[in-house]
């Protein structure tokens, strides 16, 4: 967290970068009273507290959260990079207040969508080691504080330039996958300007958040390209905890079909009985089943990094299923959900990553 003071008074207020499913602090001492005028997305929020022992504690990450349900989560994937909708700038505006004492401080926090392990060993905004399968929608992402250039360099090939970001703005930036060569292995990009952070929690007990300073020339992704396989497959996009997108290729395994009985009974008056009645007149009864599709989706022998990355999906509340394309040629995308359970990670280099897949339940049939 960052401190000020104004007057007497003591102010704690969010680092230069928040999550929405982590605490969003604001503390004041000593005082009696403090107004906060919260800002974001357009959307102004008055919000007023009572101190207890002289200090106030505030957790705006409601306010953030609001700003959130809201938001329609979704790429163009006929741009070669943009800025994505998973993060904001929360302004706050902190008006403090002891007996005759006044004082007025104006702060600024940029909020993404997610939720950092605070344990001293989850980066933000660090290296990241991805996939990518070539004839798919792909996208990779960064957090940038302004403009920045970025150096694809790969095997074979001459190295490419990219511009992102825009001049003093924090952004969550997207490059699409067709700015990486199609003939490689893979591709290595670097921030050669040092401009991009990263940031980690380095103490437990205040969930302080730290935004540090890249030396230049730093390895900011691997980025391995595997030709599409023709085998039966399922390909996936999902959220993870720090507000980037990700993507991977998954093989079938059994297809399961779940379904559910119910039945309901109501009272009705018999006026005849006739065993073609026996479904709903006679016998007053009700009959229809629930049926959910459940896809076991495996990734085999996905090595440790590759199991990292992958573990995102079981938590995420963002996951979609590629459908093909539209008639304009956009990808079209099902929302699904990963369905809950244990998953183990053993000691070896190499294991198979398994899901279950839940899709849209299928219109049943009534009687």
């Amino acid at each position: 967290m960052r401190q000020t003071t104004s007057g007497n008074f003591t102010i704690k207020y969010p680092d230069e970068v928040s999550f929405a499913f982590n605490p969003v602090l604001v503390i004041v001492t000593p005082c009696d009273n403090v107004i906060i005028t919260a800002m974001m997305g357009g959307v102004s929020r008055v919000l007023r507290y009572e101190a207890i022992n002289g200090n106030v504690y505030a957790d705006l990450q409601q306010i953030a959260q609001l700003y959130f349900a809201t938001v329609q989560f979704g790429l163009n994937y006929s741009s070669t990079k943009q800025n994505t909708n998973l993060g904001s700038t929360l302004s706050l505006t902190i008006q403090s207040t002891s007996g005759a004492d006044t004082a007025t401080v104006s702060v600024s926090t940029y909020v993404v969508w997610g939720a950092m392990n605070p344990n001293g060993k989850d980066v933000f905004n660090g290296y990241r080691k991805q996939k990518y399968f070539v004839g798919y929608p792909f996208t990779f992402g960064f957090f940038t504080t302004g403009q920045s250039t970025l150096v694809i360099g790969y095997n074979g090939s001459p190295q490419t330039s990219l511009t992102i970001g825009t001049n003093n703005q924090k952004h969550m930036v997207e490059v699409n996958g067709n700015q990486l060569p199609q003939n490689a292995m893979f591709s290595n990009i670097y921030d050669y300007a040092g401009t991009l952070q990263q940031g980690y929690f380095d103490n437990t007990f205040d969930l302080t958040f730290y935004m540090w300073q890249n030396v230049a020339q730093t390895l900011l992704a691997r980025i391995d390209i595997e030709s599409c396989p023709d085998e039966d497959t399922v390909y996936l996009r999902w959220i993870d905890r720090h507000g980037f997108y990700c993507y991977w290729l998954w093989n079938y395994k059994n297809r399961q079909r779940t379904t559910a009985y119910t039945q309901e009974f109501g009272r009705v008056e018999l006026q005849e009985y006739d065993y073609q009645f026996g479904y709903e007149r006679g016998a007053g009864r009700r009959v229809a089943y629930e049926r959910n599709n459940v896809t076991p989706l495996a990734v085999p022998l996905a090595d440790v990094e590759q199991y990292k990355y992958l573990l995102d999906i079981i938590s995420s509340p963002c996951v979609d299923m590629y459908i093909g394309k539209d008639t304009n040629q956009n990808p079209r995308w099902q929302t699904v959900a990963v369905q809950a359970g244990t998953y183990t990670q053993t000691d070896k280099e190499m294991q198979d990553f398994v899901i279950n897949l839940i899709t849209p339940s299928v219109p049943v049939q009534r009687l």
